[in-house]
């Protein structure tokens, strides 16, 4: 079994799903996705003198190794699913999108389709205009077979869990030794980044898991 630690702000933790995917579906890994909070919720300090640059630099990275993985993305991020300015890092008071996106993406894991909620959300996110829109969470939603107004029903019924649960993911993570994610933790031992996926699997490999 595998730990996932997964924010639905972090580039990265998008970039090591399609892979996770694959090898909970073709290797019969137990994959245990464990959602977080991103980090300018849990750290906003830890932006504090990061500017423009640092951003420019992320995304430049980033772009490359999606283009690499093949996956689709466009950016700049609209919305982005956290209020922030680039230009001194402050982290805005106000926050629109990530609390409904992770406690949504929190009753799905409780679902049973964290993991798989998690791929087609972000990859929205990450590739398409106004992801936030009604008709794009109808449309990955239909796919597992629920209506957006009874999950928001349940939701707003089961907020105060949900919350608890996503905090108690940060707790274990930290427990594990890293704050960062995309986080993968096997056997106790963890692999920061989804530049480590490789090293995992010569892991697993070389235990006989795979």
């Amino acid at each position: 079994m595998i730990d996932l630690y997964f924010s639905y702000r972090s580039p990265y933790s998008y970039l090591i799903l399609p892979r996770m995917l694959k090898l909970k579906n073709e290797a019969n890994i137990d994959i245990n996705f464990k959602l977080v909070y991103p980090i300018a919720i849990r750290m906003p300090e830890w932006f504090e003198k990061k500017n423009m640059f640092f951003f420019l630099s992320i995304m430049s990275d980033f772009k490359k190794k999606a283009k690499l993985l093949e996956m689709p993305l466009n950016l700049p991020v609209k919305p982005d699913p956290i209020k922030q300015n680039i230009f001194t890092g402050k982290i805005s008071k106000e926050q629109p999108y990530i609390f409904d996106v992770c406690h949504m993406g929190q009753e799905m894991c409780n679902r049973g389709f964290g993991l798989e909620f998690a791929y087609k959300l972000s990859t929205k996110i990450w590739s398409v205009k106004n992801w936030d829109a009604e008709e794009h969470l109808i449309e990955i939603l239909s796919e597992f077979n629920i209506d957006l107004s009874e999950i928001r029903e349940s939701i707003k019924n089961n907020e105060n869990m949900l919350i608890e649960q996503i905090k108690q993911n940060q707790v274990d993570q930290l427990e594990v030794g890293h704050h960062g994610v995309p986080l993968s933790v096997y056997r106790d031992e963890y692999f920061f980044g989804q530049d480590r996926f490789d090293d995992l699997l010569d892991r697993m490999k070389s235990n006989g898991d795979i």
